[in-house]
């Protein structure tokens, strides 16, 4: 399997001067792979070269071309991964914009029918202590840097976790791998290293999760997005402390 990083030579400076002989480090792998859907290629995933048919499953469950993994009739990885292939059972347009990207994608008319249900709670230490648990699991962060993380929790703990070097493709492999392990719990959490946006938002949808937590930020539509599809927002988690930005209800004090 490919992997995620690779070594480079570099030089240091360090107290004033630059050493000569380099050092070699690791470094996050970019990958540029393809997605063809029905032999029409559709977009070009920048990634990290590793869960990649996640990647694609997750990423047309999230979009809402697909409902379930019984659409897919095959998955292939070509041209030394640069192609995925993936085959549907019956035919789709390919739609004229997908929500990655920040690039001021009006979703309201998508989400005005879309409701998350609001009989989840969660105390307040547990958020933490799932928290928690997606950072001591971020391992190809932790060796190389330069990765994000995100995991997703059915409230009690996190049995899918992520890494990639893009924020979406982290919420389109834990979508593709909760797929193709069977749906085998109900999400309640989604766990993120890094900034939450209105995308991020509307990928949740997909899943129904009622719960978004973050140690950065949410961005001004996010939140609107949340409040009005009834998400609770959680950012800036650090030592044991939290914001919430939505849906404050559904965390319990202690």
């Amino acid at each position: 399997m490919p992997k995620a990083y690779s070594q480079t030579p570099i030089w240091r400076y360090r107290q004033g001067a630059l050493e000569n002989t380099p050092e070699s480090t690791l470094i996050v792998r970019e990958h540029a792979a393809t997605l063809f859907v029905n032999g029409e290629p559709w977009l070009t995933f920048i990634c990290s070269p590793i869960a990649l048919e996640a990647l694609a499953i997750g990423f047309l469950f999230n979009e809402n071309i697909i409902s379930s993994l019984d659409e897919v009739k095959g998955v292939k990885l070509e041209d030394e991964n640069r192609r995925i292939e993936v085959q549907l059972s019956h035919p789709v347009q390919k739609p004229e914009q997908f929500h990655r990207t920040s690039t001021g994608v009006s979703l309201q008319p998508i989400l005005a029918e879309r409701k998350v249900g609001a009989d989840f709670t969660i105390q307040a230490s547990k958020v933490i202590a799932l928290y928690d648990q997606l950072m001591a699991q971020q391992t190809l962060h932790d060796q190389v840097g330069g990765f994000h993380s995100a995991g997703l929790s059915d409230g009690e703990g996190v049995p899918i976790i992520v890494e990639d070097l893009g924020r979406h493709n982290c919420v389109d492999k834990l979508a593709g791998l909760y797929l193709l392990q069977g749906a085998q719990f109900t999400p309640r959490a989604l766990l993120l290293s890094g900034r939450i946006s209105s995308e991020m938002v509307y990928k949740t949808l997909a899943l129904s999760i009622p719960l978004i937590v973050s140690r950065t930020s949410p961005t001004s539509l996010a939140v609107e997005i949340a409040e009005s599809a009834g998400i609770t927002l959680i950012g800036y988690l650090r030592k044991g402390q939290f914001d919430v930005y939505s849906h404050p209800e559904r965390i319990m004090a202690e």
